[in-house]
């Protein structure tokens, strides 16, 4: 009873969603163009559906581990970190890739999209293309194996990854240039980072999702002299 009354409510949220995504956006052709060209992609294979076959086929414990973060919630998200136009933002783990076309078309930044589903990578490559601004690429590979040193900006939002797997991540973070921003949801990284001291919380605030609310976790790469001397 439990699960169909989260399931309801997820549903009810995801509608209300779309309607202030028209709403809020309707002014922004490029953005809306390329949204509803994806849209149409999952018109009769939701990305769920398309998450649940590759964990079928790999042989996961756990099938239905998919979510996405709600555009207007990115929007909140994207202001308190600042965005500008020179940012390069690495989306880690970047599903249907609907945050990606977002940061690439309303927050106008240049975006690396790093998925490892190939149906995802298929269908958002393909969008990408009709793009005229080219700021969009797309990665299929597991970001446990990416090169990240050219991200200005990660965002990752992936609430339910093992310790092992965020220490694992945090190690490649490593390379991030001084300065750079990451922002994870639900856990910061302070407590996972081997070297003390090279991720700075600089924020936490909540953030509305489908299933509830999360904490989100801006961290600051600090520079070597500040590492050193931790």
């Amino acid at each position: 009873m439990k699960l169909l009354l989260l399931g309801l409510r997820v549903h009810g949220f995801e509608w209300i969603e779309l309607i202030k995504v028209f709403f809020r956006y309707s002014f922004h052709r490029p953005f809306l163009k390329a949204f509803l060209e994806l849209k149409f992609r999952y018109l009769l294979d939701s990305p769920f559906q398309v998450s649940k076959r590759y964990l079928l086929n790999k042989q996961s414990e756990d099938v239905y581990l998919y979510g996405e973060t709600p555009l207007t919630a990115l929007d909140e998200i994207s202001t308190k970190a600042e965005l500008n136009a020179t940012d390069h933002v690495f989306e880690l783990g970047a599903g249907s890739g609907f945050t990606s076309l977002w940061l690439a078309t309303v927050a106008g930044v240049r975006v690396t999209s790093i998925e490892q589903v190939p149906t995802f990578c298929r269908r958002l490559r393909r969008v990408s293309q009709s793009m005229a601004s080219g700021c969009l690429k797309v990665i299929e590979e597991d970001y446990l194996e990416s090169d990240l040193s050219e991200a200005s900006v990660i965002y990752l939002y992936a609430s339910n990854l093992d310790d092992l797997t965020i220490r694992c991540l945090t190690l490649r973070m490593l390379a991030l240039k001084s300065g750079s921003k990451v922002i994870s949801v639900s856990y910061p990284l302070q407590e996972y980072c081997p070297v003390p001291g090279v991720f700075k919380l600089k924020q936490q605030f909540t953030v509305r999702f489908p299933w509830g609310e999360a904490e989100v976790f801006l961290q600051v790469r600090t520079s070597d002299v500040q590492r050193s001397s931790g």
